[in-house]
């Protein structure tokens, strides 16, 4: 690894170019060994740049890891989705944004990490407070000024809950019968549900 990591660090254009690589290499290796094993080093080792870098472009592996979750959802339009989520027309704001959400945790890439993530909720603090922030940062400060009644954080709470039980059911537990489900079939039955948390009277 020494030779080829020496002749990308001789090639370096500029910064961009560097971040744009390590989050690549995070990507990887975060989906293939998970966040909790994925250390900086081996990080920056694939980027082919010194570990120092990684924490010079991101801070720490917990501001690394909300960075390539902000980033993979944005390469799929997630944010757009919840920007324009109670706009008119099929399928169903719920509907739509239920069916990227389980597109996204289907991809190798982000998949495997995030659901990692989601195990260690209970248990391990730094995995909560990847999971807030990203709920707090890309779902809430999205949806609520979308929303007009006083209860819209209350709405996007529930909203919220009800996608966290699908990812601990399909991703974590695998029940069986929601595992064996095609994506848009999954989204189509409980896409309705988010539907009621954030337009139904309460």
């Amino acid at each position: 690894m020494g030779q080829a990591s020496s002749s990308r660090r001789g090639r370096r254009p500029g910064a961009v170019i560097v971040r744009e690589e390590i989050l690549t290499a995070a990507t990887t290796l975060f989906g293939a060994h998970g966040y909790q094993a994925a250390t900086m080093r081996m990080i920056g080792e694939l980027a082919g740049v010194d570990p120092k870098l990684v924490h010079y472009y991101f801070g720490s592996k917990e501001d690394l890891f909300g960075a390539v979750i902000s980033e993979v959802f944005r390469a799929r339009g997630l944010p757009d989705l919840l920007t324009g989520l109670l706009d008119a027309g099929e399928p169903s704001p719920g509907t739509k944004y239920l069916l990227g959400v389980i597109t996204a945790l289907d991809d190798p890439g982000l998949g495997p990490a995030f659901i990692g993530i989601v195990r260690g909720l209970g248990t391990h603090d730094e995995s909560r407070r990847i999971f807030t922030r990203f709920i707090e940062g890309e779902l809430i400060a999205r949806v609520v000024p979308t929303l007009s009644t006083d209860a819209a954080p209350l709405r996007v709470a529930l909203a919220g809950s009800q996608l966290l039980g699908v990812v601990m059911a399909r991703y974590v537990l695998r029940i069986p019968h929601l595992v064996e489900l095609d994506p848009r079939e999954f989204a189509r039955l409980v896409g309705p549900t988010i539907d009621r948390y954030l337009t139904a009277e309460f």
